[in-house]
């Protein structure tokens, strides 16, 4: 007898239901949240160290941080210094409205910056920890975008970690116009020790996987509904970072900047730049919220152990879009 599809993705809601027994706690500074398991540290939410804000560290299923520590800590041996910008997980974009939330701090660029103005949530509990921020974002003094941003963490057995990253735009004083640019999305920039190959292409010992089963240099510029980034850690236990582009997301499936250096971005916006040698135009990937109009993207990452096969990544990925 056939099972109905029902029970198929009740199945896999149940196989993949596997809270660990852990107090997760959320702890307010002056300048982060910190979010904690039994009183050791999971990620920090840094709202006020740099004009746009981010995760970092980000620790995986065997205690070490697995994102690059450049520039928040400097001198890790093997990290190269190669675009500061990429500080570790964080959404952003090259040009919305001609200011760059990718780079802010460049010489180059205009001045951007996004504000907190508001928490909604900071709450722990048993497994989980969940922030909901309302954030505002600037060019120069042009309020361009107000964001309502949910920030939930999920521990595993095994510690292994979920992190839901779930951001509402909505165009405030002006029209914002996200511009065809490569550089955008929900990034990560892997540790160094997860890079596929050195920016000098020397060869690293990690993988790019994408769910067509591109992989490394061919996964650049495809659409694809997740792909995950995978290699030692400090420890040289093999762990990974998987990206899920939910299916409710403008034109899903998304495309992925993947670079066999270290980054990997779930970009919407860069249509022009991807899709060239199809025949795609710059400005293809273009994209405008009318003032007060609203779109939300909702991602999730798969903090695991193992590759991506070992980590059963596309049935977590279905999973996840079975969720309500």
């Amino acid at each position: 007898m056939k099972i109905s599809a029902f029970l198929c993705c009740l199945i896999l809601l149940v196989r993949f239901a596997e809270p660990a027994n852990a107090e997760v706690t959320v702890i307010q500074l002056d300048d982060r949240f910190r979010i904690e398991k039994d009183g050791a540290v999971v990620t920090e939410w840094h709202f006020k160290s740099w004009a746009v804000p981010y995760l970092y560290p980000v620790i995986g299923p065997n205690g070490e941080n697995i994102t690059r520590h450049y520039p928040m800590l400097d001198g890790v041996p093997g990290e190269s210094k190669d675009h500061p910008h990429h500080r570790s997980i964080r959404f952003s974009h090259r040009d919305l409205n001609g200011y760059s939330f990718w780079s802010p701090d460049s010489p180059k660029d205009k001045r951007a910056r996004v504000d907190l103005v508001k928490v909604e949530k900071a709450e722990g509990g048993e497994s989980s920890a969940e922030l909901i921020l309302i954030n505002h974002w600037f060019g120069d003094e042009t309020l361009i975008l107000k964001e309502r941003l949910r920030l939930k963490f999920t521990l595993l057995e095994n510690n292994e970690t979920l992190i839901d990253y779930d951001t509402t735009l909505t165009a405030a004083d002006v029209d914002a116009t996200f511009v065809d640019q490569k550089d955008g999305g929900l990034g990560v920039r892997v540790a160094a020790t997860m890079r596929v190959a050195g920016k000098d292409k020397t060869p690293g010992k990690g993988t790019i996987q994408n769910s067509k089963g591109d992989k490394n240099e061919a996964a650049w510029g495809k659409r694809a509904e997740w792909a995950d980034y995978y290699g030692p850690d400090a420890s040289g236990k093999t762990v990974g970072i998987a990206t899920f582009d939910h299916p409710s997301n403008l034109r899903y499936p998304t495309h992925w900047h993947a670079r066999t250096y270290g980054l990997i971005t779930a970009n919407r916006f860069g249509t022009g730049h991807f899709e060239a040698k199809s025949g795609a135009k710059k400005g293809d990937g273009n994209y405008t919220i009318k003032k007060g109009e609203t779109i939300t993207l909702r991602h999730r990452l798969y903090l695991h152990h193992g590759s991506t096969e070992e980590a059963n990544v596309a049935e977590r990925y279905q999973a996840y879009v079975q969720e309500k």
